[in-house]
């Protein structure tokens, strides 16, 4: 009866194992809604870092992407001369719909701010470092998290509805299994 036990309890915890990688493995782009619920606008005046702060607790790849959500505004990527200095005249997109999304293609810094002057001196703009491609192994993963927060952002899109019914009916089989083989 001892054995049976041990026997169990190992193939639990080999099934939460099992889990634990397959949600860690089956994390791929993620859709980052811009300063979460604070939005794309002009940060308050003893809140001018929000966005750094932001940027900083989020971990961004190759295929994420960024939504930006604002109202009578704009956003704009630019060169890090045009980050430093607010300088909108020259910029590599521009957006004034409310809602704009961008891919992050590449790796290396991307630098965005405001299309109002006013409004990027005052701290509206934001600096994102992109690494390389999500990789899909569970150790690289694990390396990839960042180090001031192990969960992402609450913007960031959930796994995608295939993945978790696929464990759910890997676990929920490997539970029925456990249970005949214990009685």
């Amino acid at each position: 009866m001892m054995m049976m036990r041990s026997s169990y309890s190992c193939s639990l915890l080999l099934m939460l194992a099992l889990m634990s990688s397959v949600s860690m493995a089956a994390q791929g782009p993620r859709l980052f809604m811009v300063g979460d619920d604070f939005g794309w606008r002009v940060p308050l005046p003893n809140d001018t870092a929000v966005y750094s702060h932001w940027a900083s607790t989020n971990r961004f790849h190759i295929g994420d992407s960024l939504s930006f959500v604002y109202d009578k505004d704009s956003v704009m990527e630019v060169d890090k001369f045009g980050f430093y200095h607010c300088n909108a005249s020259d910029p590599i997109t521009a957006f004034d719909n409310g809602n704009s999304t961008l891919d992050l293609d590449r790796p290396g810094l991307f630098y965005f701010i405001s299309g109002s002057h006013p409004h990027c001196t005052s701290g509206q703009r934001l600096i994102v470092e992109v690494m390389h491609v999500h990789h899909h192994h569970h150790n690289q993963d694990i390396a990839s998290m960042s180090p001031i927060s192990s969960t992402p952002s609450a913007s960031a899109s959930p796994l995608p509805p295939i993945v978790a019914s696929a464990a759910f009916l890997a676990i929920a089989a490997l539970v029925s299994f456990l249970t005949i083989a214990h009685d």
